[in-house]
């Protein structure tokens, strides 16, 4: 047993040293990601001012709203429900966007629908995400479905 292990410990000190450099070199090969945040461009908040027109069957309402750049269309709906006792709306969000479903008591039907425009874009699904701009108005109208 004494020949085993006179050869056991010269073989795994090999082993140890063999795994050693091999570790080494791999590392060295893989080079290791640092996040590089120079890339980020900081958004400077300012104040905007802009407009949601309403347009349902029986009346068009505008109101007007002061609010930061850096805010949604759905930002907007909420500020303007905030300040406006006569502004109410319903909405699901699904996680492809959202969906209005009543603007002041008018509810969306098979035929029916409310959708939001920034001035010809389409922007119900992405009210999210599209941030609100200076002077713009921005169109909520009960329209026939596209389906």
């Amino acid at each position: 047993m004494s020949k085993l292990n006179k050869l056991l410990v010269p073989l795994y000190t090999l082993f140890l040293i063999g795994s050693f450099f091999y570790v080494k070199s791999v590392l060295k090969g893989v080079p290791v990601s640092v996040e590089d945040n120079s890339d980020e461009k900081t958004v400077e908040t300012r104040s905007v001012k802009v407009s949601l027109t309403v347009k349902a069957p029986f009346y068009t309402r505008t109101y007007s709203q002061e609010s930061k750049n850096t805010d949604s269309v759905s930002d907007l709906l909420l500020k303007v429900r905030e300040n406006n006792k006569d502004f109410t709306y319903d909405r699901t969000a699904y996680s492809y966007g959202s969906k209005l479903d009543q603007i002041n008591g008018i509810t969306t039907t098979e035929t029916m629908e409310w959708r939001i425009y920034d001035a010809e874009k389409d922007v119900t699904l992405k009210m999210d995400d599209t941030a609100l701009e200076d002077g713009k108005n921005y169109i909520l109208t009960y329209q026939k479905t596209n389906e």
